[in-house]
């Protein structure tokens, strides 16, 4: 088959056992790659009652048809499993140059499930799969680990855990090398791993997948290459950090746990100044836009070294989210995510909503072994990450659990004051703000992530109230377009700069140039709702139902207090007639659960069997 290598396989840790597979056609055709096939495989093999920490639990980490091909943003690869902190499937899509080697290792996938003995790696080395003691490496950071496997294995690329996943922190990440590190970040995809004894998968490999149409790949990537540069002027300088003084123009930037979403010190936290630091400019395994900036750090536990700029999200999380002006501490703390491995947007708003709580007389100082929480003062912040992390602190350990757990120990009115959407802390584009995205967290099946349905920022009078019309229609389109995305593999900024914000026939020219495959636009549509739809089954499975579909109290009942996004807000009223309409487009009943009819439209019911 073109742009795959045909071969998956399944590690049992508990056993040892390795068992490979030829990937399906039908797999193939139906799932496309990347998501589609970490959902089937997750469907298959791990049942409802199966917790996060179970040993049944499966981790699929995926590749596409895309990944390490010639065409742009291909270094990327999705990770997903069972979520402790959602309780619901979750996919996580990562860069850096793993994916590729992976994928050139001579795998599709990589499933695993089980729990070893004692700490262990797997090594995936051009096509042999082994299970090494991992014994040497266990407590060491991400940097730490990935020099000491390079320093037995040679040449590798790795996606590992820190001590964050060790300890099963909820939100602890995988780090995934590359000449620019990549994170899949969200979910506690790297508590699961933790949970394994699996400290890290490594990969190597020379084999290269073989597309279709070469020459046709060349020619459309020679069409739209002008598109493509025209379309990345600031991503390319700055990364994302350039969203911060935009959207806080537009008065959607979160501040201080949402009390706010206008930050008077975004201007020191913006991408000009983090430029004043910039070292180079780093990319992901065959990316031309290069949006990963290394700076130097000029103070705190960092300094000295060179370190990944903080992304908007971090520079939200734990900037505005803090009341945080003061940028070396976020670059530090952002750092000390990495090499802890730990997600830096559960953790900042972890802490914000810790914070308010503080202020607001719910726990005292001395519950939190005497350290002062207080919103605008963060100069120890990488520390109280590493404290988190190592859970060495009565703080560290609160802000372990991440927010919805540590409301439930908190108590009182302390629910009032999450900011969190199936459990998973929201990302840094506003529910209250862009209305699109108060429907977009309540239907992701990831929870409060902007990589379902994304965010807009027209640019348009940011005074002037979209209302909530065609919302539903959005949100679908977009979910699949994302959901195509990450089944290819690829890079969510080339595809919306090439390809389009919905799937179109530029998908499909893509989709024939590597895999030969002949489909128009709307077979394409209907292969990503598909996956969508296996993606909900897997939660309505769980008990994931309209109740589920829900967003925090203050985006639903307190208005935007200032700012040019002033009065904004998502009623629950207005919430109940967007779900409607929108269960209603996807064919799903009231609750939320697709209906048959709709599954057997999809070809589910067959496929799901199978």
């Amino acid at each position: 088959m073109y742009g795959y290598m045909g071969k998956v396989a399944l590690v049992d840790l508990s056993t040892g056992k390795v068992s490979t597979d030829t990937l399906a056609e039908d797999l193939a055709w139906d799932f496309v790659g990347g998501n589609g096939f970490a959902g089937k495989v997750i469907y298959d093999l791990v049942s409802p009652g199966t917790g996060a920490f179970d040993e049944e639990n499966v981790v699929v980490i995926a590749t596409g048809p895309v990944t390490a091909t010639p065409f742009w943003g291909s270094g990327r690869g999705h990770m997903a499993s069972i979520s402790p902190i959602t309780g619901f499937f979750f996919d996580s899509n990562f860069g850096g140059n793993f994916a590729a080697a992976l994928k050139r290792s001579g795998y599709d996938y990589l499933a695993i499930k089980g729990k070893a003995d004692s700490p262990v790696y797997i090594m995936v080395d051009d096509g042999n799969i082994l299970i090494r003691d991992a014994r040497d490496i266990w407590g060491l950071t991400t940097g730490e680990a990935l020099e000491r496997i390079r320093h037995k294995d040679g040449k590798v690329e790795a996606a590992i855990i820190g001590p964050a996943g060790e300890r099963q922190v909820l939100f602890a990440s995988v780090v995934c090398s590359g000449f620019r590190t990549s994170i899949s970040a969200r979910g506690g995809l790297g508590a699961v791993l933790g949970s394994k004894m699996l400290k890290a998968v490594v990969a190597r490999g020379g084999k290269r997948p073989v597309v279709a149409d070469p020459d046709g790949l060349r020619e459309f990537m020679r069409t739209h290459s002008p598109e493509l540069k025209s379309s990345i002027g600031l991503l390319k300088k700055y990364g994302t950090s350039f969203l911060v003084e935009m959207i806080n123009s537009k008065g959607k930037l979160m501040t201080r746990n949402n009390m706010s979403e206008t930050f008077d010190g975004a201007s020191s936290i913006r991408a000009q100044e983090i430029a004043r630091l910039k070292i180079r400019d780093v990319a992901c395994h065959g990316c031309p836009i290069a949006c990963g900036k290394m700076v130097s750090v000029p103070s705190g536990m960092f300094r000295g070294t060179q370190v990944k700029i903080p992304e908007y999200e971090t520079l939200y999380s734990m900037g505005s989210m803090l009341g945080n002006p003061d940028l070396v501490s976020i670059i530090n703390a952002n750092a000390a995510c990495d090499e802890m491995g730990m997600d830096t947007i559960s953790f900042g708003v972890t802490l914000a909503f810790l914070t308010e709580c503080v202020e607001r007389g719910l726990l005292k100082r001395e519950d939190l072994g005497g350290v002062e929480l207080k919103f605008g003062d963060w100069h120890g912040l990488a520390e109280l990450v590493r404290e988190t992390a190592l859970k060495s602190s009565p703080v560290g350990d609160l802000l372990s659990m991440g927010s919805q757990r540590l409301a439930r120990v908190i108590g009182k009115d302390s629910g009032r004051f999450l900011h969190t959407a199936r459990s998973l802390e929201i990302a840094g584009h506003s529910a209250r703000g862009i209305r699109t995205m108060g429907l977009a967290y309540a239907t992701s099946t990831r929870g409060g992530s902007h990589q379902d349905a994304r965010p807009l920022y027209p640019e348009d009078d940011p005074a002037k109230d979209p209302g909530f019309e065609d919302a539903a229609k959005y949100c679908i389109k977009s979910q699949h377009n994302s959901t195509l995305g990450d089944s290819l593999v690829i890079c969510r900024f080339v595809q919306e700069r090439v390809l389009g914000m919905e799937i179109s026939g530029r998908t499909a020219d893509l989709l024939r140039y590597v895999t030969g495959l002949d489909r128009d636009a709307a077979d394409i549509e209907l292969v990503a709702e598909r996956i969508y739809n296996l993606e909900r089954l897997i939660g309505t499975s769980r008990g994931l139902d309209r109740e589920s579909d829900t967003l925090p109290y203050r985006v639903t009942h307190e208005p935007i207090p200032s700012g040019p996004s002033k009065g904004r807000y998502v009623p629950l009223e207005r919430l109940d007639s967007m779900l409607d309409e929108y269960y209603e487009l996807r064919g799903w009943d009231s609750r939320g659960v697709p209906s048959l009819d709709r599954l057997i439209e999809l070809g589910l019911v067959q496929k799901v069997m199978s």
